[in-house]
């Protein structure tokens, strides 16, 4: 379910963007880091702003939030945990879902984690980071390197489905090709991608782009999909 040569994002990158109504900004990020570490800048359909990533291991929980229908926003680098005196750190993301919860997530690259014989992990200074927290009034949530690897299938889809995504936004006939899906699949438990677009007479990528915004949202769902496959199987989820 790959994007076309036209799937990309045709919104201007920014250097640094926000959102003016939440509690937190993403801290900018400096000219120095910005040449030393990995940078991924890409337009967030789920918060409406350009997003700023540094380093492929925070990418990857980007993702993942990027792509959870509960969420309403997320913010990178939305505020500095004091961990002593002399050292602060980032904290990687901030989360708001549509119920209004909010969270702190931390990501541990494995540097930060000590394995153990039994083949688990253990979070180095995790007592402190989380004394660290408490004094600062946040609890936070830890999301191993190791965690994030062992999702890499969906972190594939996910980068597959982006682009898609970003071209159903600029799509004029969206709606009515979202409209005719919703008719199709309202009967039926699952469907195949290549059933819909027999079915349908729209250019075969804008199907793709409408079903990419329709999981992207979480109003269908892939079953055992593999990145980079011709079909996929569809799902509408119960609730």
């Amino acid at each position: 379910m790959t994007a076309g040569t036209k799937a990309t994002q045709s919104a201007p990158i920014q250097a640094h963007a926000t959102t003016p109504h939440l509690p937190y900004h993403p801290r900018p990020l400096k000219r120095g880091e910005r040449s030393r570490r990995e940078v991924f800048v890409y337009f967030s359909p789920r918060n409406q702003r350009i997003a700023t990533i540094a380093d492929m291991v925070n990418v990857a929980l980007a993702l993942r939030l990027e792509f959870d229908p509960a969420l309403s926003h997320y913010i990178e680098r939305p505020r500095r945990l004091k961990v002593s005196d002399k050292h602060e750190i980032d904290i990687t993301f901030w989360t708001r879902s549509k119920t209004g919860q909010e969270a702190f997530y931390l990501v541990v690259p494995d540097s930060g984690t000590v394995g153990s014989t039994v083949g688990t992990l253990s979070i180095r200074d995790r007592s402190v980071l989380e004394a660290a927290a408490q004094r600062q009034g946040i609890t936070l949530h830890f999301v191993t390197e190791d965690e994030l690897l062992s999702s890499r299938t969906w972190l594939a889809t996910a980068f597959e489905l982006l682009p898609l995504v970003w071209q159903y936004g600029r799509l004029l006939n969206r709606s009515m090709i979202r409209a005719r899906i919703e008719g199709l699949m309202r009967n039926v438990e699952r469907t195949n991608l290549s059933s819909l677009l027999k079915a349908l007479d729209y250019e075969p990528s804008h199907v793709r782009a409408v079903v990419a915004a329709m999981v992207h949202e979480g109003s269908v769902r892939l079953v055992d999909y593999q990145p980079g496959g011709v079909d996929a199987v569809l799902e509408v989820p119960h609730a």
